[in-house]
């Protein structure tokens, strides 16, 4: 009788795990939803299919390598996408099921070389590589440091969004992607063109930048220090900065909230526009370039021209004097105040350094 106990528990434990498994994975029963909705969803869990395949490399601390399993382990997420060419032709509207380019970064390890200026991962490029290796490149801290919205994703599903009318989608021709992805393609819904979406994604690469060291100060931990003004460096040419020109801003309700120590406090702050500080001491500069901005104390983070000129969050991106009315005893200081964590804030601000090539 013991016996029939123990085969009969076995067996309750087999059903409970072969449902939880049954559960887990078999697909969801679409026909429910759209019992419940009346309608068709479009947001509808999309399987991956197989044979992905994405390494992640360079300044790291290993060689990450994910396989199409792994990838699908990822939280997904669904984007819409109104897609404008580098010309300004209309190339269509789309849907991707994909992962955030985020999720994946926040479990890869940057490793700074030895004797690196400065020690944090802020001021690295990140380069996607397809499979013909073409690279389009993102400064480390716009894929990490900013919001969720409208973030850069890694999309393994495209479908055409058509319009309701069933007359005038039968006819419509304004949608030039047709047919399933070939792999990974990137896509970037905060910017205003596909310049820098990518078909094709096999590699991923953490690179140090390409930053001109003599005479930018190097990391010193726990010196205290003070900027008394900033330096403005572009190729071989310097000069004091200059406000003439420069619009004023001011921002409110700004949840300051740190990557390693958490809240900071909602504050108010005034100061200057970013990108009309950057247009009036770098005549021409742009969306192309590249933006170190380095304080006294050695730390530093690089933007790229595209989030800053191009992205409503770059365009909020300011130059402090105060904080909550109180002027900044460290001198003036970069603030990306729609920026998710406060580290891009740099203290003390002395060299504002325009890169070419990252």
């Amino acid at each position: 009788m013991k016996k029939q106990y123990i085969y009969a528990a076995c067996a309750v434990a087999v059903l409970v795990l072969a449902y939880a498994g049954y559960k887990a994975f078999y697909p969801k029963n679409y026909l429910s939803v759209m019992a419940v909705t009346g309608a068709t969803p479009l947001a509808l869990t999309e399987d991956m299919k197989g044979g992905l395949n994405l390494e992640i490399s360079g300044a790291t601390k290993r060689v990450y390598k994910f396989d199409g399993d792994s990838l699908a382990a990822f939280a997904p997420t669904y984007v819409r996408t109104r897609e404008v060419a580098p010309d300004g032709s209309f190339q269509g509207t789309y849907r991707y099921h994909g992962i955030s380019v985020l999720h994946i970064l926040e479990g890869i390890a940057p490793k700074k070389p030895e004797g690196a200026a400065f020690d944090k991962p802020l001021d690295m490029i990140v380069a996607f590589v397809n499979g013909q290796g073409k690279e389009i490149i993102f400064s480390y801290c716009e894929l990490t440091m900013v919001t969720d919205a409208d973030a850069p994703v890694l999309a393994f599903s495209r479908k055409e969004l058509l319009p309701n009318d069933a007359k005038t989608a039968a006819i419509y021709d304004k949608n030039i992607h047709k047919g399933k992805l070939n792999g990974l393609r990137l896509i970037c819904p905060a910017e205003p063109d596909t310049v820098r979406y990518l078909d094709d994604v096999r590699k991923i690469e953490i690179r140090e930048s390409a930053v001109p060291n003599k005479n930018l100060p190097v990391t010193k931990k726990g010196e205290k220090c003070v900027s008394t003004g900033i330096t403005c460096v572009r190729g071989a040419k310097t000069a004091p900065v200059t406000y003439q020109g420069v619009s004023e801003a001011a921002v409110s309700g700004w949840v300051r909230t740190g990557h390693g120590k958490g809240f900071k406090g909602v504050s108010k702050a005034n100061g200057y526009n970013l990108l009309s500080l950057l247009q009036a001491n770098f005549p021409g500069c742009g969306s192309e370039q590249y933006y170190l901005f380095v304080a006294c104390d050695g730390y530093r983070v690089l933007f790229s021209g595209r989030e800053l000129f191009l992205t409503d969050a770059g365009k909020k991106a300011m130059l402090l004097k105060t904080v909550d009315g109180t002027a900044l005893p460290d001198g003036p200081m970069l603030g990306p105040v729609a920026d998710y964590f406060v580290d891009r804030d740099v203290w003390g601000l002395s060299h504002i350094v325009v890169l070419e090539k990252p």
